[in-house]
């Protein structure tokens, strides 16, 4: 679920940062540039890890900040296809459970990779699962599902805990800038020839409806689901 990757940027400390230790002032601002923020393709920054090297602060003319040229290491959000995940149940609607692991909200279940025999429930705002043994002669449909005992239904509860399968991964350009040219760099400004760009970072809030990096998830396999269904199993 967590790893790191490294980075390389010129990190910037300004004049009311200069009575702070130079390590202390560019940890303070590699984190506040990355943490909570999506790095595209690579996956939702936690933290700063550990700064691997730094060059001495250079100061452009009249500008009066230092410029650091940095490589790092970041902890990085980011689970594996098929990778089994515990998250709590966030809301429900008829499109879908939103799960959250407490720092990342935008993981989906949807409709179909819930386990076999289930439905929504639109008076309880909420799924439920209806445990067979496949020895029904027909699949039930919706309507037979809802119209089961209450009793014999397994609701998923919101804070419910489940465990959910990573099935897919999603980005989207949420950027101000997505698709458009990058401006010019500013004349004078620190960098080296053949240098690559500051890394493109992204807020994690939603433009347009979309996150920039999101996942989809299943509970459809055996171990899957609320884990009191499986407590519930091993006690019997």
């Amino acid at each position: 679920m967590f790893t790191f990757c490294i980075q390389k940027d010129t990190i910037k400390v300004e004049p009311r940062d200069f009575d702070k230790e130079p390590a202390e002032a560019i940890r303070e601002e590699i984190h506040r540039r990355y943490a909570n923020k999506v790095i595209p393709n690579v996956g939702l920054c936690i933290s700063l890890l550990d700064i691997l090297s730094s060059t001495e602060g250079a100061v452009l003319y009249g500008d009066g900040c230092f410029y650091y040229k940095c490589e790092f290491r970041l902890i990085i959000f980011r689970p594996y296809i098929g990778e089994a995940i515990l998250g709590k149940v966030k809301s429900q609607s008829p499109e879908g459970i939103v799960v959250t692991v407490g720092f990342f909200d935008d993981i989906l279940i949807p409709p179909n990779l819930l386990p076999d025999y289930s439905a929504f429930d639109h008076d309880r705002r909420a799924f439920f699962w209806l445990p067979s043994d496949g020895t029904e002669p027909h699949r039930p449909t919706i309507k037979d599902l809802l119209s089961s005992p209450e009793d014999s239904k397994l609701f998923i509860g919101r804070k419910d805990w489940i465990r959910i399968r990573v099935e897919e991964e999603h980005w989207d350009d949420t950027s101000p800038t997505s698709g458009k040219s990058q401006p010019p760099a500013a004349a004078g400004a620190p960098g080296v020839q053949g240098e690559q760009q500051q890394p493109s970072v992204m807020d994690t809030a939603r433009t347009n409806g979309k996150p920039p990096y999101s996942l989809i998830c299943s509970m459809a396999e055996d171990g899957t689901g609320v884990l009191d269904w499986w407590d519930e199993e091993a006690e019997e």
